[in-house]
């Protein structure tokens, strides 16, 4: 193609509003995955070409990687700003380079125009919150900033005439070994931060400096994710689906092993038994880790991957050790430690409910059957499903489970099952409400991976389902004891006291019933030591703080999320990645505004007890 036929070309595409992506022989290329106010330019040498601001590029809805000097260039760049700049009103040039040696932040933000500060200002406090390691600085220049060895593509002057705003980025290669060799830590860190940054500071300049909608430039996922994205997807889902965790480190044996333990006056550990492993943890591991996943250039995808397979990995390990005491170190990594906060509000809420209740005569209700909580279960489901023909799903009343498990968008059911009246309408809208609807709402989104929950999503998630609990009026006093139990125990077992020492400190120091006192501690020392049941409470405290700042709750049940991954769900629904929730529960329904607002205004855990 003859450089005017090339140009005629590029500019025809950008007018047509046309993705497009040319190669300029022994030069460069240029790739429009969209037709953006918004080019990143990488201008190099094929000897001095930086790998992480390679990738960079290759991560943007509109980049140019020149690797050689050709004296042709800076005109055809110049012709396509001015492109832009028509069809938008404004263009943004966002220029990198490898810094000199003798700059001391990792990466100076350049900028010529005083107009364009307030657009450097909020990258660099994004670099400050993405990654507070990576030391950031603004230089204003008395010129538009551009690469040092080459020419610049307009002067001042023009670039105020046009609208043409130019960013230049100065990076120092700290992620580069003086040998040439790169850290591929740090060099994937430096890659991904700086391209979750660029793509915020994209929409914050469509937002400042022209008169489009950010989200008229939601991209066509289809058309915008590379096939290797699904790929990796689908892979993950696949050994994901493999095995169920909680289901192959919770005992089959609870009923058995608690009339043991009673025969025995509670002074013999129960022995508990488990499912037989369904896989190799070794083979799944090594499936995780042939998956390519440094071969997707955007990066909060790559992340998102990266993140589910590092939780994979420990889950396979822990699975290796269950049973074992490695088992609880791995838990430590997966689920988290108790923090002496958690513990003194655990502890002060066994302390005020006892104080609350000392006088309270509690009547013995009626207990609904397996089946009958099932048929409450079913009704809740078809409710559900008149918001989508989508939402289908069953409930299993099984005789290998002893309580009530969800697993997969399925509510099982142990076939001895009894539950309160008033405790099942509550059960239901955890269980159904949110673990159902999340996984639900998670599988309507093109990536699977939010169905089946990201790195860490337990907290959030359990800590939504007891707050269901509460909008409908049934978090009683007796469960708010339970959670607040769960965390002691579980500081107990990770201070090394044996089951017997945990189960007689809930019976003797807390007053728990025999049994009751008997299913925490299983659940909590199950599989060799589990930490999980502690994020219960955490969770819902720290939800009670996401409702008191303001913050849209029914965001929460877009899939299995957790609280630091709002801003990345945020950014792929604005990109066109997820979809708002597909379903909505029960408990965000008009009628259970009043007790949303109350808390959203003076709401605390402590509130809540009655």
């Amino acid at each position: 193609m003859r450089d005017d036929k090339r140009l005629n070309f590029i500019l025809g595409a950008i007018k047509a509003k046309n993705p497009f992506h040319v190669q300029l022989p022994n030069v460069g290329k240029l790739v429009f995955r969209k037709i953006v106010p918004c080019i990143f330019i990488y201008r190099t040498s094929v000897i001095g070409k930086d790998k992480m601001l390679s990738n960079l590029a290759k991560s943007q809805l509109a980049s140019v990687i020149i690797q050689e000097h050709d004296a042709e260039v800076p005109a055809l760049l110049h012709k396509i700003a001015l492109c832009i700049q028509e069809q938008f009103g404004s263009c943004l040039l966002v220029e990198v380079w490898n810094a000199p040696n003798e700059q001391m932040a990792d990466v100076e933000i350049q900028l010529g125009q005083k107009g364009i500060l307030p657009l450097a200002e909020y990258m660099l406090r994004n670099l400050k919150t993405e990654a507070s390691d990576i030391v950031g600085d603004i230089k204003k220049l008395k010129e538009v900033p551009c690469n040092p060895a080459y020419e610049r593509l307009f002067t001042l002057k023009e670039s105020m005439d046009k609208s043409i705003y130019t960013l230049g980025l100065s990076v120092r290669p700290s992620y580069r070994l003086s040998n040439g060799d790169y850290l591929p830590i740090l060099l994937r860190h430096y890659s991904e931060s700086l391209g979750k940054i660029l793509l915020r500071v994209f929409f914050e300049y469509v937002r400042l400096f022209t008169d489009q909608n950010p989200t008229m430039f939601r991209l066509n996922l289809k058309k915008e994710i590379t096939a290797n994205v699904f790929a990796i997807d689908k892979a993950l889902t696949a050994e994901s689906m493999r095995f169920d965790f909680l289901l192959l480190v919770t005992p089959i044996n609870v009923p058995e092993a608690w009339e043991s333990f009673k025969k025995a006056r509670f002074r013999k550990t129960p022995v508990f038994q488990y499912r037989p492993m369904p896989i190799d943890p070794d083979i799944v591991k090594r499936n995780l880790y042939n998956l390519r996943i440094e071969d997707i250039y955007d990066p909060t995808i790559a992340y998102l991957f990266r993140d589910k397979r590092r939780e994979l990995d420990e889950m396979m390990s822990m699975l290796a050790d269950r049973n074992t005491e490695d088992f609880m170190h791995g838990s430590l990594q997966v689920f988290g430690n108790v923090s002496d906060d958690l513990l003194q509000v655990a502890q002060s809420i066994l302390t005020v409910i006892a104080h609350n209740s000392a006088a309270k005569v509690v009547v013995p209700e009626r207990k609904l059957n397996a089946k009958e909580f099932a048929q409450l279960a079913r009704e809740e489901i078809a409710y559900l499903s008149e918001q989508s023909e989508d939402f289908k799903t069953t409930v299993r009343v099984r005789s290998d489970i002893s309580g009530v498990m969800v697993n997969r968008g399925v509510l099982n059911i142990g076939e001895d099952y009894q539950i309160s009246p008033e405790r099942a309408r509550a059960l239901v809208q955890h269980e159904v409400g949110t673990h159902i609807v999340t996984y639900f709402n998670g599988k309507a989104q093109p990536l699977q991976l939010f169905s089946l929950g990201v790195p860490g999503y337990e907290q959030l998630q359990e800590g939504l389902a007891v707050f269901a609990e509460y909008l409908i009026g049934g978090l009683s006093n007796q469960r708010l004891r339970i959670l607040a139990a769960r965390v002691i125990a579980v500081r107990n077992m990770l201070m090394g006291h044996s089951f017997i020492d945990t189960f007689f400190l809930l019976l003797e120091d807390y007053h728990f019933a025999e049994e009751t006192a008997f299913n925490i501690t299983m659940r909590v020392y199950r599989g060799g030591g589990l930490t999980k049941d502690a994020l219960y409470l955490q969770g819902l405290m720290e939800l009670i703080d996401y409702i008191k700042q303001g913050q849209d709750l029914s965001l929460l049940t877009v899939g299995k999320i957790r609280e630091d991954y709002i801003p990345i769900i945020q950014d792929l629904i604005q990109r066109g990645y997820m979809y708002a929730p597909l379903v909505k529960p029960r408990y965000l329904s008009d009628a259970y505004q009043p007790r949303l607002d109350w808390v959203r205004n003076e709401g605390s855990i402590f509130k809540m007890i009655q």
